[in-house]
């Protein structure tokens, strides 16, 4: 069996991530006097998925530059991912994942995989992630909103679609999750791993709150993102692996 000495990483689920951090909070309960622990807690496993996931990222393309000399000129002297952490660079490896399955597997679509069924499993084990949390106690209105809007953003016909109208490439995602992911996931990345809050005034701009995309800014939509980003890139990959041993 094809292996590297990052497949298992790679094939370890970030809903890990999530379930280890529910678990460690169960002995403080979800009373009221623990209310103060839920920013901490959330920000730690967001920080700790968003950051397992760009070195995925890392790991998927050294795997393929290992096996892949064309590739491997190509990712050392063309390809600008850095941090693999912006939609850009995510959708740029997602694609060299495909091209190096559809080298072995011309007829190969992503939807072959990334379809209604699999959107519905990676939700469907979410929502008993959630359940049993103090995290739904924790930011209650927040999840409400998450379980009233999440059929209507995570749509199938926002993932695994072909390429379209000439494009060179495959989206990872279209304009939908794409915008989610920028606001939602990139940019709280980013105050977060750089304490950009910490210097600023606590005092919210109230356009900012009444604004009905402010409703969607919590951290039950990250964590979906996060986790439906890494679903496919395992799936993925797992055909890319089982191709390899052919």
């Amino acid at each position: 069996m094809y292996s590297s000495e990052h497949s298992a990483f790679i094939l370890s689920p970030l809903s890990l991530i999530l379930k280890d951090g529910i678990s460690a909070c169960r002995g403080a309960g979800s009373g009221i006097e623990t209310f103060p622990l839920c920013e901490y807690v959330m920000q730690t496993m967001f920080l700790k998925m968003t950051g397992a996931q760009e070195q995925k990222m890392k790991c998927i393309c050294w795997d393929i530059a290992t096996i892949d000399y064309e590739y491997r000129y190509e990712f050392l002297n063309k390809r600008s991912y850095g941090e693999c952490s912006d939609f850009k660079s995510k959708n740029g490896i997602y694609n060299d994942l495909l091209d190096s399955i559809q080298k072995k597997e011309q007829l190969f679509q992503p939807a072959l995989l990334i379809n209604a069924s699999f959107l519905s499993h990676v939700l469907g084990e979410l929502a008993a992630i959630y359940d049993e949390s103090s995290l739904k106690v924790w930011q209650n209105r927040e999840y409400e909103c998450y379980k009233s809007n999440v059929a209507t953003i995570f749509a199938s016909s926002q993932i695994g679609q072909p390429k379209q109208n000439g494009a060179k490439t495959f989206p990872l995602f279209q304009s939908i999750m794409r915008d989610k992911f920028e606001t939602l996931v990139y940019a709280h990345r980013n105050r977060c791993a750089h304490n950009t809050l910490s210097y600023q005034i606590n005092k919210p701009d109230l356009g900012i709150l009444a604004s009905s995309e402010n409703s969607f800014c919590n951290y039950f939509f990250r964590f979906a993102i996060l986790v439906l980003i890494d679903e496919i890139f395992i799936s993925l990959y797992k055909k890319y692996i089982e191709l390899q041993e052919e």
